[in-house]
């Protein structure tokens, strides 16, 4: 029996830096190649799309262009069409477009500041092109996209309702095509290092903070540093890209003027279970996940987790559990928790069957099933 072909369909650059939507493309791929009687073909440009794909899986509705594309070459071709949208709100995200625009990030990120920044993207989206995740323009591609997929395939219910919030989309029509398919976890641990190995390898002291992540505005490395300043005895390690070259000025200076912060901007993912291992405590106060495969990925190897409220990731879904959950503006509610946390260490257990790369394919190809059958 011939395998059924399916189109994954992402950015060229994907993998540069390899972001969420990528590491969610690939490990399904993987898992359903290994599991299920299918081909998958990675796509980064549209005219590569053919009648001999299936089914047209798209990643990632925030490159709209590029999507756009994708969309309408697999419509045109009548091919049913599967959207994992990976969206969230992304006018707190989209405020780092005026520190980049002075290169002037200031000191901490503080609410006051950042919601009148929110006030100010929102009217702007409202007129122009940009911000994209904002912009009026992305809410009629949204639109689009909903309108011409057969299923959209969100992180978790909170997801689903933002985009539907955002494109101002409630009837039952729209409603019916959203279909949850979580986000998995998969670590090797098999390459986790001998405890006195990874110390010298790294030049790590112990009882470290961890942050894995690419180093920029979005992840608000910025206000765990200005929470902790005068601590600097509990040694902090950003494990990450540096993403915003001004963004890190900023964060280097304050990391130098406390003091015990190291950057780690290499780590292979096969490696990084050792990081996660050996932490004491893993932080991330971001202003945008869905879900944040990190905190999933900390927690999977028993390591404490620091996250955002519900207001920037699907808090409900992955960690209603979790027992220190903060502002990321509040710089003394992060103190306080961070500290609690530190001192206490009480890790969080998710459930790794439910979110595994393993259930996300079963997720994934029963949606394929249900589409082909129809």
């Amino acid at each position: 029996m011939e395998k059924i072909r399916i189109a994954f369909c992402n950015r060229p650059s994907y993998d540069n830096p390899l972001g969420g939507d990528a590491v969610q493309m690939l490990q399904t791929k993987k898992y359903l190649e290994e599991n299920f009687d299918v081909r998958i073909d990675v796509i980064t440009d549209a005219e590569l799309i053919t009648k001999e794909y299936s089914i047209v899986h798209i990643f990632n509705f925030l490159t709209y262009k590029i999507t756009d594309r994708f969309v309408g070459k697999a419509h045109s071709l009548g091919i049913p069409i599967v959207s994992s949208c990976i969206y969230w709100d992304y006018s707190y995200a989209g405020t780092y477009a005026f520190f980049e625009l002075f290169r002037n990030y200031p000191i901490c990120i503080t609410n006051r500041r950042v919601q009148f920044l929110r006030k100010v993207l929102n009217l702007i989206g409202k007129f122009s092109l940009k911000p994209t995740g904002i912009s009026f323009m992305f809410r009629q591609y949204v639109r689009k996209f909903i309108q011409l997929s057969t299923v959209v395939a969100p992180n978790s219910k909170e997801e689903g309702d933002l985009l539907l919030d955002f494109a101002k989309m409630h009837d039952e029509q729209s409603k019916s095509k959203f279909k949850v398919v979580y986000n998995g976890v998969q670590l090797n641990k098999k390459n986790i290092l001998d405890e006195q190995d990874f110390f010298q390898k790294h030049g790590l002291p112990h009882g470290y903070i961890l942050q894995v992540g690419r180093i920029e505005y979005l992840k608000n490395q910025l206000n765990l540093l200005y929470a902790l300043k005068d601590y600097p005895d509990i040694p902090i390690v950003f494990v990450g890209q540096v993403f915003s070259q001004s963004y890190f000025r900023r964060l280097n200076k304050l990391a130098k003027k406390r003091g015990n912060v190291f950057f780690i901007e290499k780590v292979e993912h096969s490696d990084i279970a050792s990081f996660y291992k050996y932490a004491t405590l893993h932080v991330l106060l971001s202003l945008r996940e869905s879900p944040g495969l990190v905190n999933l990925e900390a927690s999977s190897l028993s390591c404490p987790i620091v996250v955002s409220d519900k207001r920037f990731i699907p808090l409900d879904t992955y960690f209603k559990d979790v027992p220190y959950v903060v502002d990321p503006f509040n710089i003394s509610q992060i103190r306080e928790t961070v500290l609690k946390a530190y001192a206490e260490r009480k890790a969080t257990r998710i459930d790794v069957d439910e979110f595994s790369w393993s259930n996300v394919a079963k997720q994934t190809w029963q949606i394929y099933v249900n589409i082909l059958n129809s």
